[in-house]
């Protein structure tokens, strides 16, 4: 699914710790975490925080739905270039399919959205990413990688979403989880990879905000999943 999310906001210095699940009382998330879906999507996916091996993390549980939880921010690339979680998949469905529109459901995904100017874009692009704020949302990001727990594609693959060149995945995991996966990505690598041209125009984009996102709207799939804290830092 397309990410539709606002990302403007004030800057904040690096390191950046995004408000933290383990300091929060069991229930919603804190602010300003908060929901963001699609108009026509009326089954959204939950997302509540609980007691799980002796931390408070994040639950994200999608029942044949769709939601995002963002978290705005303004972080410069070149300050705080990694980004670290941890996280586990407890239930996923064999059903899904991310390289095709009608399998493209996911039972965890951290997505990066980054502040990357149109007049870095190529024409084609540029013109893409205009339509799609014109239809979805008019903050829809230019560039965004998202890091995904997958039942099938191998840990490793990148792949374009199945909806727009503009967002860029990155398979880690794949199958139902034995125990928490402690991630550490660096995020000056990984857009050079995910966007070489736009990479190679100019200096390293801010980054706008981070989403969670679980969906199974478009193949009815349940999946539950947990997230620790999330911080993005030196």
């Amino acid at each position: 699914m397309l990410i539709a999310a606002l990302v403007t906001g004030a800057a904040t210095a690096a390191p950046v710790v995004l408000a933290p699940f383990s300091g929060a009382p069991p229930g919603a998330p804190p602010a300003p975490w908060r929901l963001v879906t699609l108009p026509k999507i009326a089954r959204h996916t939950s997302f509540s925080i609980v007691d799980r091996d002796g931390s408070r993390v994040l639950q994200v549980e999608a029942n044949g739905s769709y939601a995002n939880l963002l978290h705005r921010v303004d972080a410069d690339l070149a300050a705080a270039p990694t980004l670290s979680w941890r996280w586990r998949v407890d239930v996923l469905s064999a059903q899904t399919d991310i390289t095709r529109k009608e399998g493209d459901d996911l039972p965890a995904r951290l997505c990066v959205l980054f502040d990357l100017p149109l007049s870095r874009l190529k024409a084609m692009d540029r013109m893409a990413v205009i339509m799609g704020r014109a239809l979805f949302d008019p903050d829809l990001p230019a560039a965004t990688i998202c890091y995904v727990w997958d039942a099938h594609v191998s840990p490793g693959t990148w792949l374009v979403n199945a909806y727009t060149a503009r967002v860029m995945m990155a398979v880690l995991r794949r199958g139902p989880a034995t125990d928490w996966e402690d991630e550490r990505r660096d995020l000056r690598s990984d857009f050079a990879r995910a966007f070489p041209a736009e990479a190679a125009s100019g200096p390293a984009p801010h980054i706008a905000a981070i989403a969670i996102s679980a969906d199974g709207d478009n193949t009815g799939a349940r999946s539950l999943a947990f997230i620790g804290d999330i911080v993005i830092g030196e």
